[in-house]
């Protein structure tokens, strides 16, 4: 799943093979690409010793394209082509993907296909996904489920996205609003709670009326089980960002970030710009991270916390839910269950799961803590209706953790490694890269041996967008130890992608870039 597990804190604490002393331009680099059809977006997938019948066991990399495509390839061959794949597209009786100017869409790619990072049920061997689809000029979302082994459909394979719920906000008729499935982006990761497939929805760069969506899907029938929709009531005031949401938007997109899920089953997500009221009593939670429990009765909001400065967030593009929400282990701590969340403001806010505190307009004082990682904060002098572009400072997708510590890259700045010390992070930084990173950040994942020999990856889409990949010692990131510039002849990618993640496992970092993916490990 996206990440690795369901604390979505960016950490592979079983790698034996990579270390700081031999991740170096002699010993390390690329090893092999795999090409596909269409541009990656998605997080590529790995499992290991994959049984494929006839006494056949393979490390296999499992990717999804923009192009409704699906791959699977052997992680030790990955130029020897695929073992198996999937396209969902018939251009010949008119199926293809959704065109990224659909709807008079400003263009933000060439076409929209499969999105979200899939999620592998492990015990089954079953990964479930996204495709979104024109069927003869008429939009159309799916969940997929399919055998990893073959790549057949398992099940029923297929079941079309389709929901309602009641609300007078943006986008209803007669007081019902239905999933709209041409405005609706399928961005954010899938994961399971509580055995069941969990899927988010948000905007397509908050074009049209669209809303915030989460569903549950029963594994097995992949009938859809519960339905939630983050902003359905009407608000005469509603400052926003683009068209006006007056109970709508609060898209679930967090830059790429699948749900975290805790060892009760609770789930969490960051809402993005969007209306909200909760805070007199309202149904609307843009900008706000939710808890949220699933049961026979749907799912219900456990807790949630607002940010102080909500409305200015919301009017000038600087929303919270950029990020998704990172679970952090009790270890240094004392004792609190504490998560980490980041937004486009590049704020830091340290949020107890256990009493999240709603709202207070006069300071997150409510909250453990929050800090600024970069160096502005949204006020009324900031000029123009979206503060972005090379002065500011946002942070996308999920903080990373290590043992006490914690990473964060912001845009066009270096990234950054806090220290829990006394149960908080100290809001000093213990160290910084040596460069800075271009205007969407730094994505990162650590790789360790439990606590010994940890590497912080972070993949940048540069200015130029093109990739790159880095890597630092985890105790010091100031320490840069190999990026894929330092013998670009043999290390170097292509065109980068946005909130691009890289993973580890087995000794191999598996990265995308363009419609490539790149297998990279000890040369030796």
């Amino acid at each position: 799943m996206w990440k690795g597990d369901p604390s979505a804190s960016g950490l592979f604490a079983s790698e034996t093979t990579l270390t700081p002393a031999n991740v170096n331009v002699s010993q390390f680099g690329q090893l092999g690409i795999f090409a596909t059809d269409g541009d990656i977006i998605a997080q590529p997938l790995y499992v290991s010793g994959l049984d494929m019948g006839g006494g056949q066991t393979r490390d296999v990399v499992i990717v999804a394209t923009e192009n409704d495509s699906v791959y699977a390839f052997d992680a030790a061959n990955p130029g020897g082509g695929s073992l198996w794949e999937r396209h969902y597209t018939d251009p010949t009786n008119g199926i293809t993907t959704l065109p990224d100017t659909y709807g008079g869409r400003t263009g933000v790619g060439d076409q929209f296909g499969i999105t979200g990072t899939p999620y592998i049920d492990s015990s089954t061997g079953v990964m479930y996904f996204v495709t979104v689809l024109l069927d003869n000029n008429v939009p159309q979302q799916w969940l997929r489920a399919i055998d990893i082994h073959t790549g057949n459909d398992f099940g029923p394979g297929s079941v079309q996205i389709q929901a309602t719920v009641a609300g007078d906000g943006s986008g209803n008729v007669n007081g019902q609003i239905s999933f709209d499935p041409s405005t609706q982006n399928q961005r954010a990761g899938l994961t399971e709670a509580n055995g069941d497939i969990i899927v988010p929805w948000g905007s397509f760069s908050d074009s049209g009326i669209y809303h915030g969506w989460l569903m549950a899907f029963d594994p097995t029938t992949l009938q859809q089980l519960a339905v939630f929709n983050a902003a359905t009531q009407y608000q005469a005031v509603d400052p926003t960002n683009g068209p006006s949401a007056y109970g709508g938007a609060a898209g679930i997109w967090q830059g790429g970030a699948a749900p975290a899920v805790d060892a009760a089953g609770n789930i969490f997500v960051a809402t993005a710009n969007g209306s909200f009221n909760a805070d007199s009593g309202g149904n609307n939670y843009g900008d706000t991270v939710l808890k949220l429990k699933l049961s026979s009765a749907g799912f219900q909001i456990e807790d949630w916390f607002t940010p102080f400065n909500a409305n200015c967030v919301d009017l000038y593009d600087l929303e919270i839910g950029a990020g998704g929400v990172a679970l952090i282990p009790t270890t240094f701590t004392n004792g609190q269950n504490l998560a980490l969340v980041t937004g486009k403001e590049g704020r830091m806010f340290v949020v107890n799961r256990d009493s999240m505190g709603h709202f207070n307009a006069a300071g997150d004082t409510q909250i453990p803590e929050d800090f600024l990682v970069g160096q502005g904060a949204c006020s009324d002098s900031i000029t123009g209706n979206v503060a972005d572009g090379t002065t500011w400072n946002r942070l996308y997708g999920n903080a990373s953790y290590w043992n006490g510590y914690v990473y964060t890259g912001a845009a066009n700045m270096q990234l950054k490694q806090y220290q829990f010390q006394n149960g908080i992070l100290n809001t000093t930084p213990v160290a910084t890269s040596p460069t800075a990173y271009g205007v969407r950040g730094a994505n990162t994942v650590v790789s360790a041996n439990g606590t010994q020999n940890a590497i912080v990856w972070a993949y940048e889409k540069t200015i130029a967008d093109t990739a790159t990949l880095h890597a630092y010692d985890a105790t010091r990131v100031s320490n840069e130890i190999w990026n894929s510039n330092m013998n670009a002849e043999r290390d170097a990618l292509g065109g980068g992608v946005a909130f691009g993640d890289p993973i580890v496992a087995d000794g191999r970092v598996i990265v995308i870039f363009d419609t490539r993916v790149g297998i990279y490990g000890l040369l030796q």
